[in-house]
């Protein structure tokens, strides 16, 4: 029985590493990064805010000075107009490693349907979204998807005056 045991706990063994093995080299180095950015852009697409705000990091700072908590609130303040559909359309223009973190820069289409400021909202967001978008990336933990939202870069887009992420009156004024 023993023999038996031993066996099965060194197959076990022998599986969970290779598990592991291919994981780490699936999700290793920029294609990883790029991984779980494919997967934060499915999550917008998706609307699903919480999953999105799992991957933010908790020492996410941007340009905005906006926080973790803050970021993720403007997210679900942007997509509360999209309830029927959204559609976040990414293309990747460059992927690279930088101080141990990968910046992956892209532009973003928007489509959306929903409350009547839906369309506005698409319409006034265009001409922000013809210059792109600049995420950062970082491994965040031992596991190998395990990835992190550090920071979102964009070179003009603006906090309108008196938003406040998340307080439902403010969240039209973007």
């Amino acid at each position: 029985m023993h023999k038996s045991l031993l066996f099965k706990l060194t197959a076990l063994g022998i599986i969970i590493a290779l598990f592991f093995g291919i994981q780490t080299f699936r999700w290793s180095g920029e294609k990883g990064a790029s991984k779980a950015h494919a997967q934060f852009i499915q999550y917008l697409s998706d609307r699903r805010w919480t999953k999105c705000s799992r991957m933010i990091s908790e020492l996410y700072n941007d340009q905005w000075k906006f926080d973790r908590d803050d970021i993720s609130l403007a997210l679900r303040d942007f997509g509360r107009n999209f309830y029927i559909t959204l559609t976040v359309d990414w293309k990747t223009i460059d992927a690279k490693e930088k101080d141990r973190k990968y910046e992956i820069t892209g532009t973003m289409k928007i489509e959306g349907s929903g409350s009547p400021a839906a369309d506005y909202i698409i319409k006034e967001a265009r001409p922000y979204l013809i210059d792109p978008f600049t995420f950062i990336w970082s491994r965040s933990g031992i596991m190998p998807w395990s990835w992190e939202l550090k920071k979102i870069k964009h070179p003009i887009i603006k906090v309108p005056a008196g938003y406040v992420p998340g307080k439902q009156s403010n969240s039209f004024k973007w």
